[in-house]
């Protein structure tokens, strides 16, 4: 479309003006007229049209790959396995009020998560509560113990990511038996089999996903 556009300007605008005969020249000399600064301008200008145009993707290439590099680098957390009301329930920590609580979830997940003193001030009714056991059957826990128990997920009214630990240790006349809710380790508490030690280790560790399991 270009190059037909440019040789319908040459071939009207290149005008033979005069044809000077004179003993001074042996050939006839060809004088442009006006209209061939005309022509040159307006090839001048579709030139810079064809140019610009061919740089507006070359630019938006540039803008978007600087985009791409200024896009903010993501994190990887790793995730943990707890019950919640005999479900499989995961969780990710990031905070913890015990400097042993830092070490140890750090130890057992290699994830260095934050030393956050202020976290023990956490009220009552803001806590949830979840279940450690430092003994009894084999499991999938760190310390190769079974998985927590927590009391609640996301969209459970009394659910909280602030978590107040508690310890689970299963007592030696008892048939250590993996419980998989808060009411069974209540009930458990209650018929003398084991004994919940309250602490005021608090862990932030908000739920990330909620997977029914058998």
């Amino acid at each position: 479309m270009l190059n037909s556009t440019i040789t319908e300007i040459l071939n009207s605008q290149w005008i033979y003006s005069a044809v000077i005969n004179s003993k001074m020249y042996e050939k006839p000399l060809r004088v442009l007229t006006p209209s061939v600064a005309t022509s040159f301008s307006i090839l001048l200008a579709l030139f810079s049209i064809v140019t610009f145009s061919s740089l507006i993707p070359q630019q938006e290439a540039l803008a978007q790959q600087e985009l791409n590099q200024q896009q903010a680098p993501t994190v990887e957390i790793p995730v943990s396995k707890g019950y919640v009301d005999g479900k499989i329930a995961y969780f990710i920590a990031t905070d913890a009020s015990d400097k042993e609580a830092v070490e140890s979830i750090a130890n057992n997940t290699g994830y260095q998560i934050n030393f956050a003193p202020i976290l023990a001030q956490t009220p009552e009714s803001e806590r949830g509560q979840g279940y450690l056991f430092l003994n009894g059957i084999k499991g999938e826990a760190p310390n190769g113990f079974q998985l927590p128990v927590a009391n609640a997920v996301p969209g459970d009214e009394d659910y909280s990511p602030i978590w107040e630990s508690n310890f689970v240790t299963w007592n030696d006349n008892a048939t250590a038996r993996e419980l998989k809710s808060v009411e069974e380790i209540l009930a458990a508490q209650n018929n003398g089999e084991l004994n919940i030690a309250e602490t005021n280790i608090i862990v932030n560790s908000p739920a990330v996903n909620n997977t029914n399991a058998s």
